[in-house]
Order: C-alpha cells, then sequence, then structure tokens
C-alpha cells in the first residue's frame, strides 16, 4: 500500500483523535489527559515499539527499523498545548472548557505526528535505525522544546535530522508553504521594575514618580528599534503589560512593573538589543531620579530553515500532493517557535500547513475564531510522513 492508500484506512480515526483533543484543550505542562489518551493509543494501536516519557506530559514514541545496515536516527516533532482563549461557541467540534481553546492548532499538530506514526510504521522493513515522534507540551510558553535537549532517555547524539510543521491560515488547505533561510524570529521575554518614591498625586514634586519613569522608558524603547536597527533587518520591542503597586486615583505609586518581548531575525541584532534595552531603562529611570532593575528571560533563537531541506521537501512533496499545492513562501514574520531549540542543534526542516477552507472567511491564529479544515491533517501526515521516507532514502510503495 502506498502512503494514499494507507491514509485512506486511518484518516478517520485519526480525526476522531484530533477531535478529541480539540474538545478538551490543556494548556502547557497541563497535558495529562492529552498525553494518557497519545499512549492509549499508541498502545492499543500497537503503533511503536517504544514509549518514553518527557518530563510530566511529553512523549516519544520510537520506531525501530527492521532492514540491516548502517543506523540512521530522524525525530519528528508535534506540539500538544492549547491557550487561554475562550472559543467561539459557533464552531463545530468546540472547546468544552470555558476560557481555554487550541486556537493555534496544536490539536491538529498532535494528530499529524500520530497519524504518521501510523503511517511509517507500515515501513520498518525498509530503513536501519529509529524514528522518534515528539509530542511536545508548553510550545506556546516557548518551553517545551528544551525537554527534549535535556533528556536522557533517548541517545540525542545519534539524531541526523528534525522536521516539524505549524497550521497557516494564509495558506488554503491542501497546500503546504516552504521557505529557506530565516523565517522566525527570536522571542525573549523582559521584565523592568521601576522604583521611585510614592506620594500624593497633588504635589508630584515630593515624589519620585515611577509612572512617568515607566511612560519615558516605553517611548525611549521604541526608539531602539526604529532608529538603531537597520532599514534592511528587523526588531520588534513590544511592552505588554504595565502594573503599579497601586490603584488609587490620586496617589502615585512606589513602583511600576513591565513585562515586554524583544523579537529578532538576527542573533547578532538580538544580542545588541538585549544590552541596549537594560541600559536604556536604567539611565531613563536615573534620569527620573529613579532606579530600574531588568530581568531577561531568553526564549528561542531565529528558526532558519536548512536550504538543502527544504528543495528536498519541495521534491518529495510536489511528488506526493502536486506541483501546484507546494508554495515557496518569501515572508518572514517576528512570531517564534520553540522548535527552534531543537532546530539550532541539528539540521532539518518546518513547514507551513494551510488550513483555510476555500469560500470561507480568515480566521487568524490565536483568535477565539479560529479553525482548521480538516484537509489539513491529511496534508500534514503526507508532509511528516513524505520528509521522514526522504530521509531514509525509501522508495517503494509511497506514492499513488
Amino acid at each position: 500500500m502506498n502512503i494514499t492508500e494507507l491514509m485512506a484506512d486511518m484518516e478517520g480515526a485519526v480525526y476522531e483523535v484530533y477531535k478529541h483533543i480539540h474538545e478538551n484543550p490543556e494548556l502547557g505542562m497541563e497535558e495529562y489527559n492529552t498525553s494518557r489518551l497519545i499512549r492509549e493509543e499508541l498502545l492499543n494501536h500497537s503503533d511503536c515499539d517504544e514509549i518514553k516519557s518527557i518530563g510530566s506530559t511529553g512523549l516519544i514514541a520510537i520506531l525501530k527499523g527492521e532492514m540491516e545496515g548502517p543506523e540512521h536516527h530522524f525525530l519528528l516533532r508535534g506540539d500538544m498545548d492549547a491557550l487561554p482563549v475562550r472559543e467561539d461557541p459557533s464552531h463545530d467540534p468546540k472547546s468544552k472548557k470555558d476560557g481555554v481553546m487550541h486556537a493555534c492548532g496544536h490539536d491538529v499538530h498532535t494528530a499529524i505526528l500520530l497519524g504518521a506514526l501510523r503511517v511509517l510504521k507500515n515501513y520498518k522493513k525498509h530503513f536501519s535505525g529509529n524514528l522518534y515522534f515528539f509530542f511536545q507540551p508548553a510550545e506556546e510558553t516557548l518551553s517545551g522544546a528544551k525537554l527534549l535537549l535535556e533528556t536522557k532517555e533517548i541517545d540525542l547524539e545519534k539524531i541526523e535530522g528534525v522536521a516539524a510543521c505549524h497550521v497557516m491560515p494564509d495558506l488554503y488547505a491542501g497546500d503546504i508553504g516552504l521557505k529557506s533561510g530565516i523565517m522566525l524570529a527570536s522571542a525573549d521575554q523582559f521584565e523592568v521594575m521601576v522604583r521611585g518614591k510614592g506620594g500624593h498625586g497633588a504635589h508630584p514634586y515630593t515624589t519620585v514618580d515611577s509612572i512617568v519613569i515607566a511612560s519615558d522608558i516605553v517611548v525611549q524603547l521604541q526608539n531602539l528599534a526604529a532608529r538603531e536597527v537597520s532599514a534592511l533587518d528587523s526588531a520588534v520591542i513590544s511592552v505588554c503589560s504595565i502594573h503599579s503597586d497601586g490603584d488609587a486615583f490620586n496617589v502615585i505609586p512606589d513602583k511600576v512593573r513591565m513585562k515586554g518581548t524583544l523579537r529578532a531575525l538576527k542573533k547578532e541584532t538580538r544580542e545588541y538589543l538585549t544590552g541596549r534595552i537594560t541600559e536604556v531603562c536604567r539611565n531613563v529611570a536615573k534620569a527620573g531620579r529613579g532606579e530600574a532593575e531588568v530581568i531577561f528571560q531568553e526564549g528561542p533563537p531565529p528558526f532558519y530553515n536548512d536550504e538543502q531541506w527544504v528543495e528536498r521537501t519541495k521534491r518529495v512533496m510536489e511528488k506526493l500532493l502536486g506541483e501546484e499545492h507546494v508554495k515557496m513562501l518569501d515572508i518572514v514574520t517576528m512570531g517564534a517557535e520553540d522548535f527552534a531549540f531543537i532546530k539550532d542543534r541539528y539540521p532539518g526542516v518546518f513547514v507551513r500547513i494551510g488550513c483555510r477552507t476555500p469560500g470561507k472567511e480568515f480566521t487568524p491564529i490565536h483568535s477565539s475564531r479560529f479553525t482548521v479544515d480538516r484537509k489539513a491533517l491529511t496534508t500534514g501526515i503526507q508532509t511528516l510522513s513524505g520528509i521522514a521516507l526522504d530521509f531514509f532514502g525509501i522508495k517503494e510503495n509511497i506514492y499513488g
């Protein structure tokens, strides 16, 4: 049986897994029921040779090749966590958990990875080595991928390539998107604690106004991206949360706490702006007779797609999907992906999977209206399966 025939046999079952996960979303590091469901699916259908736990909710399923010869090792990843978003009540299926929703398609990614495993288990006699399937928690907090790099459950040194996918509503279901080079930004978090001296709002001259200092900092941080980064480069500095230690209309607070994100497409730009953000915050606070403490939490690096892997994927998927369904993308976004932690260590590829239904409205990710066309599941499974088969040089019984 080829991939198309294998897909026809399992598509309904995989959709039911997706539907269950969508209706029962769980936030990062809380994916206990999702993890349990995937483990049960793997065990009940004899889908793999071994299952390893990664952290409290992550899983690695292992397919062991049966062919004699030099061993090779490849890893596929699918993330599992949801977002604190209340889903549009008109959706079907829809979340049964109020205020939590799979608004980024990770339910689709999990089902795709499970489907790819069910396809690829039929090719075990055609490869030597291991295929790893990483069901990853906590992508939305940009922390779950690190669990793989810290595990001792598998020999990380043997992995020679990696691949993952992500749904994209900019593309129609049935299409995939590929881009060589930089395609996503780094994503670091920063927190600024501004300390002044509080007092009566009617007598600001008796205070060191932490609100005014914080406001000046916000403005000056915008100048960094606008005036210290080349127009041929890209960076974003966004202050997304501001809270004082007071809540009165006539009291200037002692302290203001701000949180924000730094995004950059180049590692050197990221490093430069990290230093400048700290410097600007401290100096602006000092000019206002206050103090500022800056704490950074380093997130994933810029995401880089290897050109040779993109070309290999393009070649394989044009055969599986048809040339008209493989789109070469020319856009870079300032979004981030914690698969970059893994990709920074290993060669591989990250593929966009179209999920928009033709004739229906565009629904952006992370919104309550986000929806995924069912066809995206099939395309995603074909994509991850095709990439893995190409890695192992398998040509038997693939194309319909």
